[in-house]
């Protein structure tokens, strides 16, 4: 009797358990994207060949309660609203501190606050930036026989 299949209750049993930790590794996989991109004050970094430019969304927070400081190498960020009950009493809201790289030129920052997104731009320092060497066409004397 070909094609007869044996079929084992454990079968059913190891194939729904296989199907629960497929699903709870791909949502533990997807989660680090979900929640960056729903939490506010999730820090977003791009690159271009003129430097870097650091997007923190802060919904809500206003432009006077945010908190840009730079001291050497450390970038610092900090968001806070003041509680409506009491104006003396800060909140803290957000709060990120970053070591930059050597490369970035922290004297020319420029931060601008829009729509509840703060755009952070630091240029490359001119040394780091490549840069086109021009070659100069030396004279060559030809060579007689003699």
């Amino acid at each position: 009797m070909f094609g007869l299949n044996r079929v084992s209750p454990f079968d059913e049993f190891f194939n729904f358990q296989r199907e629960v930790d497929r699903l709870f590794s791909q949502f533990w996989t997807d989660l680090p994207t979900r929640t960056a991109a729903e939490r506010p004050g999730s820090l977003q970094v791009s690159t271009s060949e003129n430097g870097w430019r650091f997007d923190v969304p802060l919904p809500g927070i206003d432009p006077q309660h945010v908190n840009v400081e730079v001291s050497g190498s450390t970038l610092s960020i900090r968001a806070e609203e003041p509680r409506e009950d009491n104006q003396d009493v800060r909140v803290t809201r957000y709060e990120q501190t970053l070591t930059l790289p050597p490369f970035l030129d922290v004297d020319k920052l420029s931060a601008t606050h829009r729509h509840g997104l703060l755009q952070l731009t630091l240029p490359l320092k001119e040394s780091v930036k490549p840069r086109r060497i021009e070659i100069a066409a030396g004279d060559s004397k030809q060579l007689t026989a003699a």
